[in-house]
């Protein structure tokens, strides 16, 4: 590439005092966060592609903090302590969201959450450990019963399950949403310019180095190179390239598949359901459309990559799943025209990181799926902790 002017290297080049690497949910309201706590500061964004992309706006757009089989298999797999902490932050970033964005155009509807188990076995199971986990959640969610079992006497049902086949147990919680994760991250990125945050896209960064100052040189793809006081990483499932490799956290990337229907005019679905460990979720788009992702945990060892495409094993298992739930629709793969893949970060626990890889670089990430819910919190705290 050519070498950059003194024009370029003082004005879009110049050093800032913060730099964030991804414009996706969490590195845009960290930047806030800092703009907020002090305006002075020059904060600038760089993103890898021409819009954010990875997870924040490839995701299924679910405000949610965990249906019962997810949470009761996390209880069995790691401390009672952590889960409900895990769960506690969740929710506080969905509340953020709603407080923040609600009334902005980023299409928030609170039809609740839903979890479907069609086996009735497991459905036995989780009848018996549900009155448990609501006592855990209370303190979180004010609630005494966060879930509770929806009947085919309820009057809303067939709202809730339209279908003549209903599931083993369809549980119900009031307090998660849904939302258009593309707008809410083009609000962020209006936000973020009103308040002074710089941005430069089509920027990927190959490697940090700390210098002996302090200041961490920023190496680019193609772009050259800066100079930033501290860096914090948000890149979430692509952030291990630019970590040493004694970072002691765990982030492995998987992808997601997610496939949109056609326009259903007599779709009476409506909210955010759950299935299999949230393995499966899936949701109503608008009045008249059908959104369904997942089944990564049918795809074996072809999920785990950071390269986006598409993949026919979860895609199939996910239609027949549809069949098996709504027969009556005898459902195709040409009602779902539209599909895309996403990138999650999962690691050996379901907490955010938010640690120092080095003195000035600072990563907040492995949102494991919960993005939408967790970000606002994280992108919080990781403002707070550059500042400190």
């Amino acid at each position: 590439m050519p070498r950059p002017s003194y024009w370029e290297t003082t004005t879009f080049f110049r050093s800032p005092d913060v730099l964030i690497i991804g414009a996706g949910l969490t590195g845009l309201q960290a930047a806030l966060e800092i703009k907020r706590f002090d305006a002075a500061k020059d904060v600038l964004v760089l993103e890898r592609a021409p819009i954010p992309r990875g997870a924040s706006t490839r995701n299924a757009g679910f405000a949610c903090f965990g249906g019962p089989t997810e949470l009761l298999a996390d209880l069995q797999a790691y401390d009672e302590a952590a889960v409900v902490q895990t769960v506690r932050e969740r929710y506080a970033g969905i509340r953020a969201l709603e407080e923040r964005f609600a009334h902005r155009e980023i299409d928030w509807c609170k039809n609740g959450g839903y979890e479907v188990v069609d086996d009735p076995g497991k459905a036995a199971v989780v009848r018996r450990q549900l009155p448990h986990l609501n006592a855990l959640l209370q303190p979180v969610t004010g609630l005494a019963q966060t879930w509770r079992e929806v009947g085919r006497t309820d009057i809303s049902a067939q709202q809730w399950w339209p279908s003549a086949k209903p599931p083993a147990l369809l549980l119900y919680n009031p307090l998660e949403a849904q939302l258009h994760p593309g707008k809410l991250v083009n609000v962020l990125l209006e936000d973020a310019r009103s308040a002074g945050v710089r941005f430069l896209f089509g920027c990927e960064v190959e490697k940090l180095t700390e210098n002996e100052d302090g200041t961490v040189a920023v190496a680019g793809a193609g772009w050259g190179s800066l100079t930033a006081g501290r860096v914090l990483v948000t890149v979430n499932a692509f952030a291990r390239q630019l970590l040493p490799a004694d970072f002691a956290a765990q982030i492995r990337p998987v992808r997601n598949q997610v496939l949109l229907s056609r326009p259903l005019p007599d779709l009476a679905l409506r909210g955010c359901f759950h299935y299999h460990e949230g393995y499966v979720y899936f949701r109503n788009v608008g009045q008249d459309r059908l959104l369904i992702g997942g089944a990564r945990h049918v795809a074996g060892a072809t999920s785990e990559t950071d390269a986006f495409g598409p993949n026919g094993v979860p895609e199939a298992f996910l239609l027949e799943k549809l069949r098996e739930w709504f027969p009556e629709r005898g459902w195709t793969t040409a009602d779902f025209p539209t599909r895309w893949s996403g990138i999650i970060a999962q690691g050996d626990g379901k907490t955010p990181i938010l640690r120092f890889a080095s003195g000035n670089v600072l990563v907040a990430g492995r949102l494991a799926g919960m993005g939408v819910a967790l970000s606002a919190d994280l992108g919080q705290r990781a403002a707070r902790t550059l500042l400190a």
